[in-house]
């Protein structure tokens, strides 16, 4: 009876002691849940669209062409 005791406790702390799951999982399970049919629905080219439009060509372009000069790339 006295070992049950403790395991009991020590059980309830372990569980509590636990972190929860991430938030990001949880966002990846609600999303993927609340919208199945619009995910398949949807073409690489429609995802390459939106990313397209979200990060417009001349960020990245600026961004690689800016640390080009300034970290030397080894030679081939």
């Amino acid at each position: 009876a006295l070992s049950a005791e403790e395991t009991e406790p020590f059980v309830t702390d372990e569980s509590a002691a636990t972190p929860p799951p991430h938030p990001a999982y949880r966002t990846t399970t609600r999303i993927s849940i609340s919208a199945p049919v619009p995910m398949p629905a949807w073409s690489n080219s429609e995802v390459f669209r939106i990313l397209a439009i979200s990060f417009p060509p001349a960020s990245p372009l600026s961004l690689w062409s800016s640390p080009s000069p300034q970290i030397p790339f080894p030679p081939l």
